[in-house]
């Protein structure tokens, strides 16, 4: 799945990317409460204002009713357009490195794990043949 979405955006990363901001008009969370997951609805003007893009997620976190530097990626396969998105400037291109940060936190993890399965076998008593 990781390499399809790098794949996806590797193939997508000639198409232009617009700045702009985004101005938060609303924010839904669920469940409420302080481990929730919150989503953040505005308008985005690109810099130049040549596009307007109202009701459209935003991937990152504002304050409410406050304003911050975003981008759109419109066009291609996972493009911004069809998803309804637009992205604070460190998620601005996730899809060229965020898989291999999670490939390789799923490595790490599996090779903990590895290291600490062969430490027990290699420490499990081992049965004399006989009984005793």
């Amino acid at each position: 799945m990781l390499l399809v979405i790098w794949l996806i955006t590797f193939a997508d990363r000639d198409l232009p990317t617009y700045w702009g901001t985004f101005t938060e008009t609303s924010t839904t969370c669920d469940p409420p409460g302080p481990r929730s997951t919150c989503l953040s609805k505005g308008t985005w003007v690109s810099d130049d204002g040549s596009i307007v893009k109202d009701d459209i997620n935003l991937d990152g976190s504002v304050g409410q009713g406050e304003t911050v530097r975003a981008a759109y990626h419109p066009g291609g396969l996972m493009g911004d357009d069809v998803n309804n998105i637009v992205h604070v400037g460190i998620w601005a291109h996730a899809g060229l490195w965020m898989p291999w940060v999670m490939l390789a936190g799923f490595g790490a993890i599996t090779w903990t794990q590895y290291r600490d399965w062969a430490r027990a076998a290699a420490y499990t008593p081992r049965h004399r043949a006989g009984g005793s």
